[in-house]
């Protein structure tokens, strides 16, 4: 695995981790959530989703910056 697709599986795992986090948390199980959603619904999920995976990369982008620039 190169460099870029590990950077972007780590944001993913991360978004990963807190919708299972935010659904355990409330007692939602995500084959519930499959079958009793709108389309509606589906795509403002899908956009929160984008939006969180743009906010990790910038976070970690930020990180790796700051770290090289303190080296």
């Amino acid at each position: 695995m190169d460099d870029s697709s590990k950077q972007k599986a780590v944001p993913e795992k991360v978004v990963q981790l807190m919708v299972d986090d935010i659904f355990r948390k409330n007692g939602v199980k995500p084959e519930q959530v499959k079958k009793n959603i709108s389309d509606e619904q589906k795509q403002m999920l899908k956009e929160m989703v984008d939006d969180l995976k743009t906010q990790v990369e910038q976070f970690s982008e930020k990180q790796k910056n700051t770290n090289q620039s303190s080296e």
